[in-house]
C-alpha cells in the first residue's frame, strides 16, 4: 500500500483543493500547502495556519433574541503566515502559470510526515529554475513548521532575489454562502512588534513596540537572521509569538526590513549554471496560553533546535511517525484506490491529534476553517475509538479537554434550564455554546451521552483508573445529572422530550431512539463507575461527592431511570422508531431528489425537510452499531433496511456507519459500496468542499468501518470477539489493536497460512491470523468458539458475507 499521495498535474481550479489535501500538522500548529510565492491574479485559494483552540470572540446577533440564546461565539484565529518565501529572477517575479512550468510535482509522504513541491520555472527570458520546497510541522516540536527551499539554475546563470517574509497582516476567510463557513469577516490579530534582523541569535529581551532594521551582509559562510512578530487578539486578548530563523549557506547579501505587520529578509546574491541555493526556514509559534511569556518562549525553543537542519528534522520526524504507524497500521491487499483513501485518512488523524489535553479535534481538524474551528461529538464518537485502540494516550488527551471545560458546561445546563449536572456545548472551542440555531445546537443533549461513552469505552480497553479518579468519573456523574434534570418518568418508563438526535433533519422530538439509548447506556455507567471509585479509590469518590455535591439517592435514581429507559419500538414493522412520531410523517425517497438539490439543507426550508420521513445520516443505525445487543437481531437488520432507503447520506458522518453495519450483518460488497465513499471522500471532493479543510471524523469513521465492521472487532471485558468479512476484491484485511495492556495484530484473507493452530472446522472461509506481539494471553471469541491467545492463533472462520441476503 503506497505511503505517497501525489499529484503531476498543475490545476488553478485544484489549488484550494490542494491545500487542504497537502497540508501538514501536528495537533497543536497546521499550515495549509499554499504556494510560498503566492498565485497569479485571480486564483481563488485559502491561504491560512492555525494553532489549536487560539481562538478570538466575536458577538452573535440574533434578529429575535430570547432567553439563552448564545450571545458570543468562538472562532479559530488564521494566524500569522510564515510560508511566504518571493523568488525573483534577474528582477522578475515568480508565479506559476500552465504555460511557464516545464514540470509539477507535490507529493505528501505518509510514511514521514512531509509535504514536497518542485517544478521546472522558465522565465519570460526563457531561462530555467529549478524548485524544491519541503515542509513539515514537527510532531517531536509542536511549535515547529520547518521549510526547505532549493533553487537550481538550469542551463544558465541568473541573479536571484530571493525574499523570505514573515506576515502579520492576516485575516479569516469567509463564504456568506455556507452555512458550514462564518459568513462575516473576521480579522482579529492586531501586531503588536516587528522585527527583521540579519546575524546569529534572537534576542529574547523586551523589543519596542515597532523596529524598523535594514542590515546588510556578504560573506562565504552560513549567512543567518530572524523574524519574529508579536500579535494579540483583540477580544481575548491572547498573545502570539512568531519566530522565523532563517539561513543559508554561500555568498549572498541580506538585507532585513520591517514594516507595520510584515518582517522581510531579503537575499540577493548570482547563481551559477548548475548551482543550488538552499534557504531553511525554522518557524517557532507559541501562545501566551501555553506559554506565557511568547517573546522568551519562542526564543527558548529557538535555542532548543540549535543547529538541527532540515535533514535532522526530517529523521525525528520520520521516526515519531514510524511509532505511530507501528501501532496504527492498517492494510488493504487487492484495492489500490481504497487503500491510498484509509492511509490518507490515517495520516490526518495521526497529524491532526492535539497532546495537551486542553484542546480537540475541530471538524476540520487544522486543515481549514471549515465550522470555524469548532469541536463537536465528532471526536468522541468517530474519532477517539480509533486512538482508544491503537494509541490510549492520545484519547485520554482528548478527554482531558472535556474535562478542562466542565465548568463551561454546568454554565451551559443553568442556562438551559437545568438546576444541576453539566450540558456540554454542541459546538465549541473554550467551552461556551457557540450554536446559534438551537434546534440543531444545544437540543443535541445527545452529546453528553457521547462523551460518557467514550470516557467508559477508554476505561474498559485500558483499566486506567487513575483516569476515572482524576476526570472520568466526575464527566461521567455531571452528566448523568442532565438525564435526570430533562427527562422524567412517566408511569413505568423514563422519557426524554424535546431533542435532536444525529439526524438533525429532524429536530425537537420526543424520545428520539439514539439519545435514549446512549442515555440509558451513560446512566449505567455513571453508577458502575461510582461502584468502581467506592471499591476501589474511597477518597477519589469522596473528593468528588464533595466537590460537586453528589449525593447517594441520586446514583440510585441513575440506575432506577436507566432501567426504566423508554425506547421506541414498532411491533408493525419490527423496527426501531427514530422518535415517537417520526414513522407518521410522510416518505421523502432521497431517489428522487436531484443530485443538484443536494445537500438538502442548503436548497430547502428546514421545514420542509423536517415534516417527511428522511434522514441526513445514521441516526438509529448509529445506536444499533455503537451498542450491540440493544435490539434484537432482527429488529438490527429491518431497522437498517428501512433507514437505508431515507438517508441522503448528506452528512460526511452518514456512510462509514451505515459500512460498519452492513459488514456486521454480513453483506460484505454492500459494506463495500458504503466504505469506498467513506474511504475517498477527500482525495476525491466527493462533498465538493474538501477546500474548507479535511472532514476529519469521517476518517475515524472508515477505521471504525474497517476494524469493527470488516474486521468485527468488539470488546468483551476480559476479551475480544474478531468477526471478520471480507468484500470480493479484497484478498486480505490487516490491523492492529491495543487492549488491555495487549498489542494484538490481526489478518483475516482468502489465502492459506502457516504456523499457529489451525483450525480444521469448515472448508472455502476466511483464514484468521492473530498475533500477540506484547502482553499477556488474552480470550478471542469467533464464530461462536473461544481461543485463548498466548502466541499466535490461525484458524478458519465462517465467510458470513456468503449468507448475506
Amino acid at each position: 500500500m503506497s505511503s505517497i499521495l501525489k499529484t503531476t498535474t498543475f490545476d488553478p481550479a485544484r489549488l484550494s483543493l490542494e491545500e487542504t489535501l497537502f497540508h501538514t500538522a501536528n495537533g497543536y500548529l497546521g499550515v495549509r500547502a499554499a504556494f510560498e510565492e503566492g498565485y497569479a491574479a485571480g486564483t481563488t485559494t485559502v491561504r491560512g495556519s492555525y494553532i489549536n483552540a487560539f481562538y478570538d470572540t466575536h458577538p452573535i446577533r440574533h434578529p429575535e433574541s430570547l432567553y439563552g440564546f448564545p450571545e458570543t461565539g468562538e472562532r479559530i484565529v488564521a494566524v500569522t503566515d510564515a510560508q511566504t518565501i518571493e523568488l525573483y529572477v534577474d528582477g522578475e517575479k515568480m508565479v506559476l502559470e500552465p504555460g511557464r512550468l516545464e514540470s509539477f510535482e507535490r507529493t505528501l509522504d505518509m510514511e514521514a510526515g512531509i509535504a514536497r513541491r518542485s517544478f521546472v520555472w522558465n522565465t519570460a527570458a526563457g531561462k530555467r529554475l529549478e524548485v524544491t520546497v519541503s515542509r513539515l510541522c514537527s510532531l517531536a516540536r509542536p511549535e515547529l513548521f520547518a521549510m526547505e527551499y532549493r533553487v537550481a539554475a538550469l542551463g544558465e546563470g541568473a541573479e536571484i532575489r530571493l525574499a523570505c517574509v514573515l506576515d502579520g497582516d492576516v485575516s479569516n476567510y469567509h463564504d456568506e454562502s455556507d452555512p458550514r463557513l462564518s459568513g462575516s469577516a473576521f480579522k482579529p490579530l492586531e501586531a503588536l512588534a516587528v522585527e527583521a534582523v540579519v546575524g546569529d541569535g534572537f534576542d529574547v529581551g523586551p523589543a519596542a513596540p515597532r523596529m524598523q532594521t535594514a542590515v546588510a551582509a556578504t560573506s562565504t559562510a552560513t549567512i543567518r537572521g530572524s523574524l519574529y512578530i508579536e500579535s494579540r487578539t483583540k477580544v481575548t486578548g491572547f498573545r502570539l509569538g512568531v519566530l522565523s530563523l532563517v539561513e543559508s549557506s554561500g555568498m549572498g547579501t541580506w538585507a532585513a526590513e520591517a514594516g507595520p505587520a510584515e518582517a522581510r529578509l531579503e537575499l540577493s546574491r548570482s547563481l551559477s549554471a548548475g548551482e543550488e541555493l538552499v534557504v531553511l526556514r525554522k518557524n517557532v509559534y507559541v501562545d501566551s496560553e501555553r506559554h506565557g511569556e511568547v517573546r522568551a518562549a519562542a526564543g527558548r525553543i529557538a535555542k532548543a533546535l540549535g543547529g538541527i537542519g532540515f535533514s535532522g528534522l526530517a529523521a525525528e520526524q520520520a521516526e515519531t511517525f514510524r511509532a505511530y504507524w507501528e501501532a496504527a497500521s492498517v492494510s488493504v491487499e487487492g484495492d489500490e484506490p481504497v487503500a491510498e483513501g484509509l492511509r490518507f485518512g490515517l495520516f490526518q488523524l495521526l497529524q491532526s491529534a492535539p497532546r495537551d489535553g486542553r484542546s480537540n479535534i475541530a471538524a476540520k481538524a487544522l486543515s481549514g476553517e471549515g465550522y470555524e474551528g469548532h469541536y463537536f461529538w465528532d471526536t468522541e464518537i468517530y474519532m477517539a475509538p480509533f486512538f482508544t485502540y491503537t494509541n490510549p494516550a492520545l484519547a485520554r488527551a482528548l478527554l482531558l479537554y472535556r474535562h478542562s471545560i466542565l465548568d463551561g458546561a454546568r454554565a451551559h445546563a443553568r442556562e438551559m434550564g437545568q438546576t444541576r449536572g453539566a450540558a456540554f456545548p454542541w459546538r465549541t472551542i473554550a467551552g461556551r455554546e457557540c450554536s446559534a440555531y438551537y434546534p440543531s445546537g444545544s437540543a443535541q443533549y445527545h452529546i453528553n451521552a457521547d462523551i460518557a461513552y467514550a470516557v467508559w469505552r477508554y476505561y474498559e480497553a485500558t483499566g486506567d483508573l487513575a483516569f476515572i479518579a482524576e476526570a472520568g468519573a466526575e464527566l461521567l456523574f455531571e452528566t448523568a445529572r442532565t438525564w435526570l434534570d430533562i427527562g422524567h418518568f412517566d408511569g413505568s418508563e423514563f422519557r426524554i422530550e424535546s431533542v435532536t438526535g444525529p439526524d438533525e433533519y429532524t429536530c425537537l422530538v420526543d424520545n428520539n431512539y439514539y439519545t435514549n439509548a446512549m442515555a440509558r447506556y451513560a446512566l449505567e455507567r455513571a453508577v458502575e463507575a461510582h461502584a468502581l471509585l467506592r471499591d476501589r479509590d474511597p477518597p477519589a469518590l469522596a473528593g468528588i461527592a464533595l466537590r460537586i455535591g453528589l449525593a447517594e439517592d441520586e446514583v440510585v435514581q441513575w440506575s432506577r431511570a436507566a432501567a426504566a429507559m423508554y425506547l421506541p419500538y414498532d411491533a408493525a414493522r419490527d423496527i426501531s422508531p427514530q422518535d415517537d412520531g417520526f414513522l407518521r410523517k410522510a416518505i421523502w425517497d432521497p431517489a428522487g431528489i436531484p443530485a443538484e438539490e443536494r445537500p438538502l439543507l442548503l436548497h430547502f426550508h428546514h421545514l420542509a425537510i423536517s415534516r417527511r420521513q428522511i434522514c441526513k445520516q445514521a441516526d438509529v443505525v448509529l445506536a444499533h452499531f455503537l451498542l450491540p445487543g440493544i435490539a434484537a437481531p432482527g429488529t438490527v437488520r429491518k431497522s437498517y433496511e428501512y433507514y437505508e432507503r431515507i438517508t441522503t447520506h448528506d452528512s460526511s458522518l452518514s456512510y462509514a456507519v451505515f459500512s460498519a453495519m452492513a459488514a456486521r450483518l454480513g453483506d460484505a460488497e454492500k459494506a463495500y459500496r458504503y466504505f469506498a465513499e467513506t474511504a475517498r471522500l477527500d482525495l476525491d471532493d466527493r462533498h465538493g468542499n474538501a477546500r474548507d479543510g479535511i472532514h476529519a471524523a469521517n476518517m475515524g469513521g472508515a477505521w471504525l468501518a474497517i476494524v469493527f465492521g470488516f474486521g468485527g472487532f468488539q470488546p468483551l471485558g476480559d476479551a475480544v470477539a474478531l468477526e471478520p468479512v471480507l468484500p470480493a476484491r479484497w484478498r486480505s484485511l490487516s490491523f492492529r489493536i491495543a487492549y488491555r495492556g495487549r498489542s494484538i495484530r490481526v489478518r483475516a484473507s482468502r489465502e492459506g497460512q502457516s504456523g499457529g493452530r489451525l483450525s480444521k472446522e469448515g472448508e472455502g472461509g476466511i483464514v484468521v491470523r492473530i498475533e500477540l506481539a506484547a502482553g499477556n494471553p488474552i480470550g478471542i471469541e469467533s464464530g461462536g468458539r473461544r481461543f485463548l491467545l498466548v502466541d499466535l492463533l490461525v484458524f478458519m472462520a465462517q465467510d458470513r458475507s456468503r449468507s448475506a441476503p
